[in-house]
This record gives structure tokens, sequence and C-alpha cells, in this order.
């Protein structure tokens, strides 16, 4: 009964996700102006691109974009010690193995937040990619204001780590801490700077 009921909670975030009323289009991609989680209506920040250079060529991997309860953000660290609801989507552009994504994380993880490596949690969350995506996929991970981080695959639900505030801290530390992958893509995704497609 209780997982019954959870999943109907989170069908009722999807709808408010999918059915939000306005939205804008950057790279080919349809991005809602906001989105309902924990019953508050979350701002769009910002959104870009995140690349993978392979030689000499940028490959678009993803348009990345992040909601939260802050209308305006005015540092990463301000996003990071915010205790409300987030969500941040990754809606895919090219092909990548969930082995690809997992190992993302935990190199992201070892640059800016090494407290959650080994951990049971890390394991956890790890574990919920277990597909690969192609252009046209997005992942959604869904920060709860009690501690839930949970991912979707477009509109199924991968799982959730319950009540964990430090791995909450710890992806977000992988997108906005000291060292991210992209330093334009997290200036991006927090509206920091203008994306440019």
């Amino acid at each position: 009964m209780r997982k019954l009921l959870f999943l109907l909670v989170i069908g009722v975030f999807m709808v408010a996700l999918v059915n939000s009323a306005k939205s804008l289009t950057f790279a080919g991609v349809n991005i809602p102006n906001r989105v309902r989680v924990d019953n508050k209506i979350l701002n769009l920040n910002g959104y870009g691109i995140r690349y993978f250079k392979l030689l000499f060529i940028k490959v678009k991997v993803y348009v990345g974009y992040l909601y939260s309860d802050i209308k305006k953000i005015n540092s990463a660290d301000e996003l990071i010690n915010d205790k409300g609801p987030k969500v941040i989507v990754m809606h895919f552009l090219h092909t990548v193995k969930a082995k690809q994504i997992r190992d993302t994380f935990v190199k992201d993880f070892k640059h800016n937040f090494k407290k959650i490596l080994g951990t049971d949690v890390e394991k956890k969350f790890l574990a919920l990619f277990k597909k690969k995506v192609k252009p046209g996929d997005e992942i959604k991970l869904v920060f709860h204001e009690n501690g839930d981080l949970c991912v979707f695959y477009n509109s199924e639900l991968s799982g959730c780590v319950r009540s964990s505030k430090l791995l909450q801290k710890a992806v977000l530390m992988a997108y906005f801490g000291p060292h991210p992958y992209s330093e334009d893509l997290k200036e991006e995704m927090l509206g920091l700077k203008k994306a440019e497609e």
C-alpha cells in the first residue's frame, strides 16, 4: 500500500512537470518555465549544453537545466545550501551508456565531494542508472525537502534514495561545486551566464 501511495505521489509530480503552462525552446529542446515539487512551484533558473571534447571536436551530450524555489540565484553556495526542493534535468542529444553516466558521477564526486565516495548511499544512487540513454531521452533528478533524491528516465521512476541530505549535497556539488566538468554549464544552469547554442 505504501509503495502504491508513493507511486501515485510521484505520478502527480510527473503530471505537474509535463503540464507546466509556459516553456521556451533551446537547442531544439522544449524547456518548461516551472515545475511543481513538494507542493511548491519551482522556477527555471538556467540551462546550457554539456559538451564532450573528442580531440578537436566538441560533441553535444545533453541540455542541462535547473529548477529551484529561489527566483534568482546569486552563487553556487546559495543553491547548494538551500533546503528547498530542486530538479535537475538532462535532456540527451547523444547516446550515453549507463556505465558512462555512473563513471561521470564518480569522477565529479571525486573532484567536488570526496566524502560520499564508497558509501552505501553513493552505491544506491549509482545503481539507479541502469540503462543507456538515446537522443531525446531525459534523466530527471528530483531533490525533495525531506532528503529523498529520486531519479526518472523520461516519465519512468528508476528509484529513490531516501532521507539522505548527504547524497543531495554530493550531487549538487557534482554539478555546481568548485571543480565542475564545465564551468560554463555550471554558470548557465545557475542563471549566472546566458547560454549559447
